[in-house]
């Protein structure tokens, strides 16, 4: 089993085969996995529309059989078997009610008081005790990856959005404080405006030590019958999974148990939308990686609902394989057809496309599964996020969970790939100020650092006003005051108003009376703007006008510190400011020229394509650069421009053709070097059915 770290994608199909047309299924399976190219079949269990929730140990039984006799047939294929029950407490009631067919289970409870009929609370002895009947029994057939649900979670359980509060639970918070608290007293301390009240740590810590342990039992249930099963973890975004105070390198080691871990991180893009959807999916790579115990097999979720080509398309479904693979994911899961016993010939067109892509996907994977980094502007997460987000005034739960992921989306458009990597460069937006030590804080500070102003305005708060050139922020919206250090945020009328920001400073890249629209995210023109009072030193890069384009205030600053640190603040809030407003060709022109003097002439790439929304990327290993873009836009560019820090001599360029050939690229580049910078102009047309993919040498 280590042909997944064999350097070739590894195509895992997740497939149910319901018990009334099974050997109907199951004979198409063996005819049309090989011819499909399918290196491993993940069983589902009792799923989708035709799951019964929380199986009965003799339903469990009876399909038992069939897994052996999968198995066998796959075994004889040379295709690996893997099992994948889809419920662990329950992704949503749907109307069923559990608690009839166990009795005594116990139910998920809401922060606001909805109760579940069918999700359980991890806690419940009656779940454990099934639980651990039920998966013995999955056991037995000894899967090579036994695959936990992304249930495995304290929120989206309909009807209950966050949290579990029911009477066990909040015993036991209780216990932790020392008196009798209830469901609302617990739920108004977390969502406390302001300075986090302590019980909101509390519970999250519990929250975390409660899953962790849960993880934990779901292993040795599966290990004390097939010891030799790995165990994967579906997960639902980093960010997110903040609400619940997720530990990930803990929790990751609980449920490996000494085994190999493998990752199923979510993909998004369930059906086709946008082909900017592949801004998340790629970061959601990224970010889960970096989360999880070093040595995690990934596999990527590829999705398709309700899997035809009315949900998605086939050139759509190949870009999301490409991004995963490009982005050094080794295997991916594939959830390409129905689970309610439709053929798969009925849209057998997905794995034609599987088999026919997979010499440029394999070839690809060559080169982004050689031991290298990924090269960017650093991105910020930290687990506690939520134990110290300060809170406005009615704010929803879901309001806990992390900033960043608009100002992820702000770069990468931009073209200025980003990273969880160690860089040169690190970027902040929101609240994760407040979760950074103040050793971590000064040392960033002597490299460069771009600040959203809802970050500066923490770090204004915390004292390192000299270290990014400001005296003091105002965060409120377009209707807000200016707020001093440690001044609540004022919500009094402006005496002017913003219309735009004029980008005007020369030095990076700017002209007088070029202005950018303030109508953010878009035409509602809703997005927080920061008011900014910098330093008598500051240099500002752009300010805000008002209808008469008279310059108000600066929108924008670059600021060199004592320490020799550049940092550059944006005067807006990240968080609701950016949208399809924010970008621009002057945008990606400014945000550019930023990166460029944060990084004091060192940032690693930056991209332009001849249109709109890249998706770029640069691997660093150790004989090879391999650089690479999507176009994430319906207009093809004739022209596609990748500008690097480069110290080593010029190279020879290989580009990755459609068949899977590494082939040279004369006559289809100029190559421009002078003093470390490399730039790579590619004439050919490029589009958004491929990537391009350029090796260096």
């Amino acid at each position: 089993m280590d042909n997944i770290n064999s350097r070739q994608v590894w195509y895992s199909l997740r497939r149910t085969l319901p018990p009334w047309n099974f050997q109907q299924m199951l004979d198409e399976l063996c005819r049309l996995a090989p011819r499909f190219r399918i290196d491993e079949v993940i069983v589902k269990i009792d799923t989708e529309e035709f799951s019964h929730g929380h199986p009965t140990l003799e339903w469990a039984r009876a399909y038992q059989p069939k897994l052996f006799l999968v198995k066998k047939e796959l075994e004889r294929l040379g295709i690996v078997y893997s099992l994948n029950p889809w419920i662990t407490v329950g992704h949503a009631d749907r109307g069923r009610d559990d608690r009839k067919r166990l009795p005594g289970l116990e139910c998920a409870v809401g922060h606001d008081g909805a109760e579940a009929r069918h999700c359980a609370c991890f806690l419940s002895p009656v779940w454990r005790e099934h639980i651990r009947k039920l998966w013995t029994i999955y056991a037995e057939t000894h899967p090579h990856i036994m695959w936990v649900e992304d249930d495995i979670r304290t929120f989206n359980h309909e009807p209950v959005e966050f949290g579990c509060f029911c009477p066990r639970h909040m015993k036991r918070f209780s216990e932790r404080v020392g008196r009798e608290v209830s469901r609302e007293e617990l739920v108004r301390a977390i969502l406390q405006p302001g300075k986090p009240h302590p019980w909101r740590r509390e519970y999250l810590l519990m929250q975390r030590e409660i899953m962790i342990e849960t993880v934990a039992f779901l292993a040795k249930v599966t290990h004390e019958t097939s010891p030799e099963t790995c165990m994967g973890l579906m997960s639902s975004g980093p960010r997110l999974h903040c609400v619940e105070g997720r530990a990930w390198k803990r929790l990751g080691e609980a449920l490996a148990d000494g085994r190999p871990l493998y990752s199923r991180p979510p993909m998004g893009n369930y059906c086709e939308d946008s082909l900017r959807g592949f801004y998340y999916s790629q970061d959601s790579i990224k970010l889960t990686r970096h989360v999880l115990p070093q040595g995690t097999i990934e596999q990527t979720e590829c999705e398709n609902v309700p899997f035809t080509r009315y949900s998605k398309s086939v050139v759509f479904t190949f870009l999301e394989l490409a991004v995963s693979v490009a982005y050094g994911s080794p295997g991916i899961t594939l959830n390409l057809f129905d689970h309610a016993g439709s053929p798969m010939e009925d849209e057998a067109h997905f794995g034609v496309m599987l088999a026919e892509r997979k010499p440029f996907l394999n070839e690809l994977a060559v080169v982004a599964q050689q031991p290298g980094s990924y090269a960017g502007v650093q991105l910020c997460h930290r687990d506690d996020y939520s134990l110290c987000k300060e809170l406005e005034p009615g704010a929803a739960y879901r309001d806990l969970q992390e900033d960043g992921y608009p100002l992820m989306c702000a770069l990468e458009s931009a073209g200025i790939p980003t990273t969880y990597d160690e860089s040169n460069i690190f970027a902040l937006n929101g609240q994760s100020a407040r979760v950074i030590p103040e050793d971590e804080l000064r040392r960033r500070l002597t490299g460069g650092m771009l600040l959203d102003g809802v970050a500066a305005k923490v770090l204004l708060e915390r004292g390192f006003g000299d270290q990014i050139g400001l005296k003091r922020v105002g965060v409120t919206g377009v209707q807000l005051g200016l707020g001093g250090v440690g001044e609540p945020m004022e919500r009094r009328q402006l005496p002017w108003v913003v219309s735009a920001e004029e980008f005007h400073n020369t030095e990076f890249g700017g002209a007088p009376r070029k202005y950018l629209t303030a109508t953010l995210p878009f035409l509602s023109a809703s997005g927080r703007i920061c008011l900014l009072e910098a330093a008598d030193s500051a240099q500002v890069i752009s300010s805000w006008v008002d209808p008469d384009t008279s310059r108000k205030a600066p929108a924008m600053i670059a600021f060199e510190n004592a320490e020799g640190g550049r940092v550059i603040v944006h005067g807006m809030e990240y968080q609701s400011c950016c949208g399809v407003a924010f970008n621009h060709p002057f945008r990606r022109e400014q945000l550019q020229n930023v990166v460029r003097y944060l990084g004091k002439g060192k940032e690693a790439i930056t991209f332009r394509g001849d249109g709109a929304y890249p998706l770029a990327w640069r691997r660093d290993m150790a004989d090879v650069t391999v650089v690479g873009c999507f176009n994430l836009n319906l207009d093809s560019w004739r022209e596609s421009i990748f500008d690097l820090y480069w110290s080593k001599p010029v190279p020879r360029i290989l580009y990755l053709s459609a068949d899977g050939d590494w082939l040279a690229a004369e006559g289809a580049v100029e190559l421009n070097a002078k003093e470390n910078r490399l730039t790579i102009v590619w004439r050919r047309e490029v589009d958004h059915r491929l990537p391009l993919v350029l090796k260096l040498v």
